[in-house]
């Protein structure tokens, strides 16, 4: 995934300060959410461009509790704070994406320094033994789809697996 678009946090905010040097910021008490059957730390942060600001500007950022990744979990509340901070400064500036680069990051599920995913020989026999002899794909979550599906259709035409 190409992030050259995305502006992290602290380049954020500091465009926030130069153009609004007495900007000032409030966070508002974390609250923990349940969504249908998931449960969010929300985030709201609040932005004053000067002292008699009459409209400050709002922001509410929700994220997932437990983490999901292993930089989220057991730092949700900050990860939460520093997306808020990042989409208050979104909607104050002109920014090429809303989101912020952390939060990109932070929504991927294996570090763009990780080592790419190979399938082990077990899992190319489960190919095989589906009847699949062609490209192994890139990734496990194209790996799941394609045995899914290879399994479905098996199921589809009558035999078991």
């Amino acid at each position: 995934m190409n992030l050259s678009d995305y502006v992290d946090v602290p380049t954020r905010f500091a465009a926030l300060l130069a153009k609004w040097p007495e900007l000032r910021i409030k966070e508002h008490r974390p609250e923990i959410i349940t969504v249908g059957d998931q449960i969010f730390i929300s985030v709201t942060m609040q932005a004053w461009r000067t002292p008699d600001d009459p409209l400050p500007c709002q922001a509410t950022c929700f994220e997932p509790f437990p983490g999901r990744t292993p930089f989220t979990k057991l730092a949700e509340q900050q990860n939460a704070s520093t997306s808020c901070l990042g989409r208050l400064a979104g909607l104050m500036m002109s920014f090429p994406k809303m989101a912020s680069l952390e939060e990109v990051q932070n929504r991927q599920t294996q570090p763009a320094t990780a080592k790419p995913w190979i399938p082990s020989e077990g899992q190319r026999r489960l190919l095989r033994a589906l009847g699949y002899a062609g490209e192994i794909p890139d990734g496990r979550v194209a790996f799941e789809s394609l045995v899914a599906d290879l399994k479905a259709k098996k199921m589809t035409d009558g035999e078991a697996f």
